[in-house]
Protein backbone atom coordinates (compact mmCIF):
# COMPACT_ATOMS: atom_id res chain seq x y z
CA UNK A 1 0.00 0.00 0.00
CA UNK A 2 2.80 2.30 0.87
CA UNK A 3 5.44 1.29 -1.60
CA UNK A 4 5.62 3.90 -3.47
CA UNK A 5 5.07 6.59 -1.06
CA UNK A 6 8.13 5.38 0.62
CA UNK A 7 10.11 5.19 -2.26
CA UNK A 8 9.09 9.16 -3.00
CA UNK A 9 10.22 9.83 0.76
CA UNK A 10 13.61 7.82 0.46
CA UNK A 11 14.71 9.71 -2.56
CA UNK A 12 14.33 12.90 -1.46
CA UNK A 13 15.96 12.31 1.90
CA UNK A 14 18.50 11.05 -0.57
CA UNK A 15 19.27 14.02 -2.33
CA UNK A 16 18.17 16.30 0.75
CA UNK A 17 21.42 17.78 0.65
CA UNK A 18 21.41 19.13 -2.90
CA UNK A 19 18.24 20.69 -1.97
CA UNK A 20 18.95 22.90 1.11
CA UNK A 21 17.21 26.03 1.21
CA UNK A 22 17.74 28.74 3.48
CA UNK A 23 15.02 30.19 5.78
CA UNK A 24 16.07 32.08 8.61
CA UNK A 25 13.54 33.89 11.00
CA UNK A 26 14.88 37.27 11.73
CA UNK A 27 16.82 38.09 14.73
CA UNK A 28 15.10 40.36 15.97
CA UNK A 29 11.59 39.28 18.06
CA UNK A 30 8.65 39.03 15.44
CA UNK A 31 5.16 37.49 15.51
CA UNK A 32 6.45 34.21 13.98
CA UNK A 33 9.25 34.26 17.16
CA UNK A 34 6.32 34.36 19.73
CA UNK A 35 3.95 31.64 17.87
CA UNK A 36 7.18 29.41 17.50
CA UNK A 37 7.93 30.37 20.74
CA UNK A 38 4.03 28.85 21.88
CA UNK A 39 4.46 25.77 20.05
CA UNK A 40 7.47 25.05 21.28
CA UNK A 41 6.03 25.38 24.90
CA UNK A 42 3.17 22.99 23.92
CA UNK A 43 5.57 20.53 22.74
CA UNK A 44 7.46 20.92 26.00
CA UNK A 45 4.36 20.00 27.63
CA UNK A 46 3.64 16.84 25.50
CA UNK A 47 0.38 18.60 24.35
CA UNK A 48 0.96 17.43 21.09
CA UNK A 49 -2.91 17.57 19.83
CA UNK A 50 -2.83 21.52 20.56
CA UNK A 51 0.48 21.53 19.02
CA UNK A 52 -0.37 20.12 15.47
CA UNK A 53 -3.11 22.11 14.39
CA UNK A 54 -0.92 25.48 15.76
CA UNK A 55 1.98 24.36 13.66
CA UNK A 56 -0.40 23.53 10.84
CA UNK A 57 -1.29 26.74 11.06
CA UNK A 58 2.13 28.39 11.13
CA UNK A 59 3.62 25.88 8.13
CA UNK A 60 0.77 27.33 5.87
CA UNK A 61 1.88 31.26 6.41
CA UNK A 62 5.52 30.63 6.64
CA UNK A 63 6.07 27.70 4.02
CA UNK A 64 9.82 27.89 4.31
CA UNK A 65 10.35 27.58 7.75
CA UNK A 66 12.26 24.42 8.05
CA UNK A 67 12.24 24.34 11.66
CA UNK A 68 8.41 24.42 12.05
CA UNK A 69 8.40 21.11 9.01
CA UNK A 70 10.81 19.15 11.13
CA UNK A 71 8.41 20.31 14.11
CA UNK A 72 5.53 19.01 12.68
CA UNK A 73 6.65 16.22 10.85
CA UNK A 74 8.00 15.15 14.85
CA UNK A 75 4.77 16.07 16.82
CA UNK A 76 2.58 13.85 13.76
CA UNK A 77 5.22 10.93 15.07
CA UNK A 78 4.53 11.08 18.88
CA UNK A 79 0.74 11.46 18.14
CA UNK A 80 1.40 7.68 16.36
CA UNK A 81 0.27 9.23 12.82
CA UNK A 82 2.98 7.38 10.54
CA UNK A 83 1.85 7.78 6.83
CA UNK A 84 1.81 11.83 7.61
CA UNK A 85 4.81 12.48 9.45
CA UNK A 86 6.60 10.47 6.99
CA UNK A 87 5.04 13.03 4.21
CA UNK A 88 6.04 15.95 6.39
CA UNK A 89 9.61 14.67 6.68
CA UNK A 90 9.41 14.73 2.95
CA UNK A 91 8.64 18.20 2.40
CA UNK A 92 11.02 19.49 5.17
CA UNK A 93 13.60 17.58 3.84
CA UNK A 94 13.09 19.76 0.78
CA UNK A 95 14.44 22.99 2.55
CA UNK A 96 17.14 21.01 4.96
CA UNK A 97 19.35 18.17 5.21
CA UNK A 98 17.37 15.89 7.73
CA UNK A 99 19.66 15.40 11.01
CA UNK A 100 20.69 12.03 12.68
CA UNK A 101 17.69 12.40 15.37
CA UNK A 102 15.16 13.32 12.25
CA UNK A 103 16.44 10.17 10.43
CA UNK A 104 15.69 8.53 13.91
CA UNK A 105 12.26 9.19 13.53
CA UNK A 106 11.72 8.43 9.93
CA UNK A 107 12.81 5.08 10.96
CA UNK A 108 10.72 4.59 13.81
CA UNK A 109 7.97 5.96 11.60
CA UNK A 110 8.26 2.79 9.34
CA UNK A 111 8.41 0.57 12.33
CA UNK A 112 4.99 2.01 13.35
CA UNK A 113 4.11 0.92 9.64
CA UNK A 114 5.45 -2.46 9.65
CA UNK A 115 8.19 -1.95 7.26
CA UNK A 116 11.10 -3.18 8.86
CA UNK A 117 13.55 -2.77 5.95
CA UNK A 118 12.95 0.69 5.31
CA UNK A 119 12.97 1.37 8.79
CA UNK A 120 16.41 -0.63 9.56
CA UNK A 121 17.61 1.69 6.39
CA UNK A 122 16.92 5.05 7.99
CA UNK A 123 17.72 4.52 11.34
CA UNK A 124 21.35 2.54 9.88
CA UNK A 125 22.07 5.78 8.60
CA UNK A 126 20.94 7.87 11.70
CA UNK A 127 23.28 5.85 13.58
CA UNK A 128 25.96 6.63 11.23
CA UNK A 129 25.64 10.53 11.53
CA UNK A 130 25.17 9.89 15.34
CA UNK A 131 27.35 6.66 16.51
CA UNK A 132 27.00 8.11 20.26
CA UNK A 133 22.97 7.93 20.21
CA UNK A 134 22.08 5.42 22.88
CA UNK A 135 18.05 5.10 21.74
CA UNK A 136 18.95 4.88 18.03
CA UNK A 137 21.42 2.03 18.79
CA UNK A 138 18.47 0.55 20.83
CA UNK A 139 15.98 1.26 17.91
CA UNK A 140 18.17 -0.78 15.34
CA UNK A 141 18.59 -3.67 18.33
CA UNK A 142 14.55 -3.77 18.00
CA UNK A 143 14.61 -4.06 14.36
CA UNK A 144 17.36 -6.68 13.81
CA UNK A 145 15.86 -8.65 16.36
CA UNK A 146 12.39 -8.80 14.77
CA UNK A 147 14.13 -9.75 12.08
CA UNK A 148 16.07 -12.47 13.47
CA UNK A 149 19.30 -11.23 12.83
CA UNK A 150 20.10 -12.23 16.59
CA UNK A 151 24.11 -11.62 16.55
CA UNK A 152 23.17 -8.32 14.98
CA UNK A 153 20.67 -7.53 17.41
CA UNK A 154 23.31 -8.36 20.29
CA UNK A 155 25.81 -6.20 19.01
CA UNK A 156 23.48 -3.23 18.76
CA UNK A 157 22.41 -3.26 22.41
CA UNK A 158 25.70 -3.87 23.89
CA UNK A 159 26.45 -0.69 22.05
CA UNK A 160 23.58 0.72 23.57
CA UNK A 161 24.64 -0.66 27.11
CA UNK A 162 28.37 1.22 26.21
CA UNK A 163 26.87 4.38 25.89
CA UNK A 164 24.35 3.71 28.59
CA UNK A 165 25.51 1.65 31.35
CA UNK A 166 22.53 0.10 33.68
CA UNK A 167 20.33 0.66 30.93
CA UNK A 168 17.20 -1.65 31.94
CA UNK A 169 15.51 -2.03 28.70
CA UNK A 170 18.80 -2.66 26.29
CA UNK A 171 19.82 -5.19 29.05
CA UNK A 172 16.33 -6.99 28.87
CA UNK A 173 16.29 -6.93 25.24
CA UNK A 174 19.77 -8.85 25.11
CA UNK A 175 18.72 -11.42 27.24
CA UNK A 176 15.78 -11.94 24.82
CA UNK A 177 18.35 -11.72 21.95
CA UNK A 178 20.27 -14.52 23.88
CA UNK A 179 17.16 -16.48 23.63
CA UNK A 180 17.09 -16.27 19.91
CA UNK A 181 20.53 -17.62 19.98
CA UNK A 182 19.55 -20.23 22.16
CA UNK A 183 21.66 -19.36 24.71
CA UNK A 184 19.33 -19.29 27.43
CA UNK A 185 22.26 -19.12 30.81
CA UNK A 186 23.29 -15.67 29.53
CA UNK A 187 19.66 -14.90 28.62
CA UNK A 188 18.87 -15.74 32.56
CA UNK A 189 22.13 -13.61 33.57
CA UNK A 190 21.06 -10.88 31.86
CA UNK A 191 17.51 -10.91 33.05
CA UNK A 192 18.50 -10.74 36.58
CA UNK A 193 20.98 -8.05 35.66
CA UNK A 194 18.11 -5.65 34.54
CA UNK A 195 16.12 -6.73 37.16
CA UNK A 196 18.85 -5.60 39.69
CA UNK A 197 20.06 -2.43 37.86
CA UNK A 198 15.70 -1.46 38.36
CA UNK A 199 15.57 -2.24 41.96
CA UNK A 200 15.82 0.78 43.42
CA UNK A 201 13.72 2.62 40.18
CA UNK A 202 10.72 4.77 40.54
CA UNK A 203 9.51 3.32 37.33
CA UNK A 204 10.57 -0.21 36.87
CA UNK A 205 9.36 -2.24 33.96
CA UNK A 206 7.59 -5.98 34.23
CA UNK A 207 9.18 -7.31 31.31
CA UNK A 208 12.88 -8.75 32.99
CA UNK A 209 10.54 -9.83 35.59
CA UNK A 210 8.58 -11.67 32.92
CA UNK A 211 10.55 -13.15 30.70
CA UNK A 212 12.88 -14.32 33.46
CA UNK A 213 9.52 -16.20 35.00
CA UNK A 214 8.55 -17.52 31.60
CA UNK A 215 12.00 -19.66 31.57
CA UNK A 216 11.56 -20.89 35.28
CA UNK A 217 8.40 -22.24 34.79
CA UNK A 218 9.57 -24.67 31.75
CA UNK A 219 12.84 -25.00 34.16
CA UNK A 220 9.51 -26.27 36.79
CA UNK A 221 10.94 -23.45 39.38
CA UNK A 222 7.68 -22.34 40.04
CA UNK A 223 8.37 -21.10 43.65
CA UNK A 224 11.11 -19.10 42.56
CA UNK A 225 9.12 -17.70 39.50
CA UNK A 226 5.87 -16.67 41.52
CA UNK A 227 7.46 -13.49 43.05
CA UNK A 228 8.27 -12.54 39.93
CA UNK A 229 5.60 -12.74 38.07
CA UNK A 230 3.65 -11.12 41.44
CA UNK A 231 5.44 -8.36 41.10
CA UNK A 232 5.38 -8.19 37.38
CA UNK A 233 1.26 -7.99 37.99
CA UNK A 234 2.47 -5.17 40.31
CA UNK A 235 3.51 -3.46 37.99
CA UNK A 236 1.46 -3.63 35.02
CA UNK A 237 -1.77 -5.15 35.92
CA UNK A 238 -3.26 -4.87 32.45
CA UNK A 239 -0.45 -7.20 30.83
CA UNK A 240 -2.62 -10.21 29.56
CA UNK A 241 1.02 -12.05 29.61
CA UNK A 242 1.38 -12.09 32.78
CA UNK A 243 -1.69 -13.46 33.67
CA UNK A 244 -0.98 -16.09 30.77
CA UNK A 245 2.31 -17.10 32.91
CA UNK A 246 0.38 -16.63 36.36
CA UNK A 247 -2.32 -18.95 35.01
CA UNK A 248 0.40 -21.74 33.61
CA UNK A 249 2.44 -22.06 36.24
CA UNK A 250 -1.09 -22.64 38.44
CA UNK A 251 -1.89 -25.21 36.16
CA UNK A 252 1.25 -27.08 36.47
CA UNK A 253 0.95 -26.55 40.28
CA UNK A 254 -2.86 -28.21 40.09
CA UNK A 255 -3.98 -25.16 41.89
CA UNK A 256 -7.06 -24.83 39.01
CA UNK A 257 -9.35 -22.36 40.65
CA UNK A 258 -6.29 -20.15 40.57
CA UNK A 259 -4.64 -20.95 36.73
CA UNK A 260 -8.91 -20.76 35.68
CA UNK A 261 -9.21 -17.24 37.36
CA UNK A 262 -5.84 -16.30 35.76
CA UNK A 263 -6.67 -17.16 32.36
CA UNK A 264 -9.53 -15.88 32.26
CA UNK A 265 -8.53 -13.06 33.15
CA UNK A 266 -5.75 -12.90 29.97
CA UNK A 267 -8.99 -13.98 27.86
CA UNK A 268 -10.42 -10.41 28.83
CA UNK A 269 -7.61 -8.58 28.08
CA UNK A 270 -6.70 -10.48 24.99
CA UNK A 271 -9.29 -12.69 23.74
CA UNK A 272 -7.56 -13.64 20.01
CA UNK A 273 -4.44 -15.91 21.35
CA UNK A 274 -5.18 -19.37 20.79
CA UNK A 275 -2.68 -20.99 23.51
CA UNK A 276 -4.19 -19.41 26.21
CA UNK A 277 -8.23 -20.74 25.29
CA UNK A 278 -6.52 -23.83 25.12
CA UNK A 279 -4.71 -23.79 28.55
CA UNK A 280 -8.11 -22.85 29.96
CA UNK A 281 -9.99 -25.58 28.29
CA UNK A 282 -7.54 -27.66 30.33
CA UNK A 283 -8.23 -26.14 33.20
CA UNK A 284 -11.65 -26.93 32.93
CA UNK A 285 -11.57 -30.40 31.67
CA UNK A 286 -9.40 -30.30 34.98
CA UNK A 287 -12.45 -29.38 36.76
CA UNK A 288 -14.98 -31.74 35.48
CA UNK A 289 -16.61 -28.46 33.01
CA UNK A 290 -16.24 -30.82 30.15
CA UNK A 291 -18.90 -28.35 27.90
CA UNK A 292 -16.79 -25.09 28.90
CA UNK A 293 -13.60 -27.14 28.17
CA UNK A 294 -15.30 -28.14 24.44
CA UNK A 295 -16.12 -24.53 23.85
CA UNK A 296 -12.54 -23.25 24.31
CA UNK A 297 -10.87 -26.50 22.69
CA UNK A 298 -13.12 -25.30 19.56
CA UNK A 299 -12.08 -21.65 20.24
CA UNK A 300 -8.47 -22.11 20.01
CA UNK A 301 -8.65 -24.42 17.03
CA UNK A 302 -10.50 -21.96 15.34
CA UNK A 303 -8.12 -18.85 16.25
CA UNK A 304 -5.21 -21.85 15.18
CA UNK A 305 -7.38 -22.36 11.71
CA UNK A 306 -7.42 -25.98 11.99
CA UNK A 307 -9.96 -28.14 13.31
CA UNK A 308 -7.56 -30.82 15.35
CA UNK A 309 -8.90 -32.79 18.42
CA UNK A 310 -7.51 -31.03 21.36
CA UNK A 311 -7.02 -34.49 22.75
CA UNK A 312 -4.32 -35.13 19.92
CA UNK A 313 -2.35 -31.94 20.48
Amino acid sequence: MFTRFHRTVSTILVFAAAQTLSAQLPSSPSPQDSDLAAIHQLLDEARFAQAEPALRTYVATHPLSAEAKYLLADTLFREDKPKESLTAYTEAAKLRTPSPSDLLNVGLDYVLLNDYPDADKWITQSVKGNPLDENAWYSLGRIKYTDNKFHDAQSCFEKALELAPRDVRAENNLGLTYEGLNEEDKAVAAYRTAIAWQQNSAHPSEQPLLNLSIILIEREKYDEALPLLTQANTISPHDPQIHTQLGRLYLAQAQYRKAQAELETAIQLSPGVAATHFQLGQVYRHEGETEKAKAEFATAASLNGTHSSPQTQ
